[in-house]
């Protein structure tokens, strides 16, 4: 906030117009162009980097979720051998015990 003695000369040295305006801009209440643009390049730039989080985000749950699937799948396959090698050595057993 500016000092009160400079809102009072720029009041007394300008007219009522130009002075309400100066005062305006200089407490806040209305914003230049430069500033707004300022204001808005940020907030795209925001903007975009939470959009790319999201996508990067996004992206490792994809990751993720392939990874727990071909784990499961390497579970299923692993016990699926398991399976195969006890029936084959049920077999051999069988077949040495005929013998």
């Amino acid at each position: 906030m500016p000092d009160s003695s400079l809102l009072s000369a720029v009041i007394a040295s300008a007219g009522a117009g130009t002075a309400l305006i100066v005062v305006m801009l200089l407490t806040g209440v209305l914003s230049t162009w430069r500033y707004t643009s300022r204001i808005e390049k940020d907030a795209e730039y925001w903007k975009a980097a939470a959009e790319d989080e999201r996508k990067v985000s996004a992206a490792k749950d994809q990751a993720v979720t392939a990874a727990v699937q071909r784990a499961d799948a390497a579970v299923e396959v692993a016990n699926l051998t398991k399976g195969l090698l006890e029936d084959l050595r049920r077999r051999a057993d069988e077949a040495a015990a005929k013998a």
